[in-house]
């Protein structure tokens, strides 16, 4: 569940406070209730990102840390950036490809706190996957 808990904590702060969605997440409803009213709602990238958490989610609800998970990571990652400013320096390494580190720092120094959590957090899982 650390992974949905990440992806709505991204999201944190962009939904209406009076959305179905909004009211779903503080009453601590389903990744798949919550899923679709953020799909209800035309919220697409929540919705699809929760979405692809659950389809990739294991019995206990956490993901593996296989190559999927990677995948969704860089999933987030194009979303993020397309609202990002073109010459916004998290945009760039996000465009050049580079670690997920020196994303995560540029993140942090521009004021892009949920996207640097949400890479700080997956840096950690590539540590733990490595030992």
């Amino acid at each position: 569940m650390e992974l949905i808990k990440q992806i709505l904590a991204s999201f944190e702060g962009t939904l209406p406070n009076d959305s179905k969605t909004a009211a779903a997440i503080a009453r601590g409803a389903s990744a798949e209730e919550i899923s679709a009213c953020a799909t209800e709602e035309g919220l697409h990238a929540l919705a699809g990102a929760l979405f692809e958490a659950c389809e990739e989610g294991a019995e206990d609800g956490r993901l593996d840390n296989s190559a999927r998970v990677t995948g969704a990571l860089a999933e987030r990652l194009k979303e993020f950036r397309q609202g990002l400013p073109p010459g916004c320096e998290t945009a760039r390494l996000i465009d050049a490809g580079v670690g997920l580190e020196e994303i995560s720092e540029a993140a942090e120094k521009e004021g892009l706190i949920a996207l640097a959590s949400m890479l700080f957090e997956a840096e950690q899982e590539q540590g733990k996957d490595a030992a």
